[in-house]
């Protein structure tokens, strides 16, 4: 009787398997391959971004997901593009180094039939199936709102302010425009100092010695376009036991700064929250809506928030 039970689960196993699998295989967008040109993995967030494509790929269907590495140049994510339409990948997913740039290489892709769609950063390239991102000038007036308050509530609202820009991306630099206009508008040009406005290029370090040769001069806040620049702003003022200083970061994700708006870090006290568990989701999701023959809309932004000592309890369960 044991054997027949057995027998009979196994059976069953089997079936329901085959119709899985039989079910997933009808769906139009089964075993596509795809080839990601991802901008960079220079941190967190990014490497995130990869994992998640890599995770969540194969779990709706999808085939081989081949993920190249641009590392923030342009020429080298334009040879990994052409690479994947000579191989004839069956669609091409973009995070653009050069948004303009990249158009005559997205052209070819058109031309030989393959669609392109763009997450995080856009581009202006016309068949572009849809851009998937957050709305990048949004991150810099989410960060100007919560530092102006930080002035009025602790500074009697005049600050005195250092800016780690990222100026070899089109989003990055609306960001840190974003932030300087909205700052000015809410405390007044007159109550404002900009100690520094510098591009830091891509590295921890490069953002550290910034703030390392302005570490004499009195900086109340340092904003980062992205965490790479938090991140390296604040190892620079811990690294020298500076006082009075804080730091903001325009977006990021992960453990490493949700664990020090945690845990208190005396430095590291706010950022703009982009999951990018999010931002695959919906570009996979437009990718299979497309090859359904379903509408796909042209622009789509997931949802930001800001992350601090207040609401850090709703988010650190994500990488506790």
């Amino acid at each position: 009787m044991k054997k027949r039970n057995l027998v009979s689960l196994i059976l069953a196993v089997i079936l329901l398997t085959g119709l899985a699998s039989s079910a997933f295989a009808e769906e139009p967008w089964a075993g596509k391959r795809l080839g990601v040109a991802h901008i960079t993995l220079y941190d967190e967030w990014c490497k995130a971004v990869y994992d998640e494509f890599m995770s969540q790929g194969p779990a709706m269907g999808f085939g081989e997901i081949n993920i190249q590495d641009g590392n923030l140049n342009a020429e080298t994510q334009q040879k990994q593009t052409e690479d994947f339409i000579t191989q004839k990948y069956d669609a091409i997913l973009i995070d653009p180094v050069n948004s303009e740039g990249i158009v005559p290489t997205l052209e070819q892709a058109g031309a030989a039939g393959i669609p392109v769609f763009a997450f995080d950063s856009g581009s202006p390239y016309e068949k572009l199936v849809t851009h998937v991102a957050w709305d990048h000038a949004q991150t810099g007036v989410l960060t100007a709102e919560w530092v102006a308050k930080y002035a009025k509530d602790n500074l009697g609202g005049k600050i005195k302010v250092g800016v780690l820009a990222m100026l070899n991306a089109v989003h990055t630099q609306v960001r840190s425009e974003a932030f300087v206009k909205t700052l000015t508008e809410l405390l007044g040009e007159e109550n404002i100092e900009w100690v520094f406005n510098q591009d830091f290029g891509e590295t921890r370090e490069s953002a550290a010695n910034i703030v390392t040769n302005n570490i004499a001069k009195p900086i109340d806040v340092i904003w980062g376009a992205v965490d790479n620049a938090a991140q390296g702003a604040a190892s620079a003022l811990e690294l020298a036991g500076a006082e009075g200083t804080i730091v903001v970061s325009a977006g990021a994700w992960g453990s490493e700064p949700f664990g020090k708006i945690n845990d208190g870090h005396k430095y590291y006290k706010m950022c703009v929250g982009v999951s990018a568990a999010n931002i695959v989701k919906l570009t996979l999701e437009s990718v299979q809506k497309y090859f359904k023959g379903e509408e796909v809309p042209k622009q789509q932004n997931i949802e930001l928030a800001v992350i601090d000592a207040s609401n850090i309890a709703d988010f650190i369960k994500y990488y506790q």
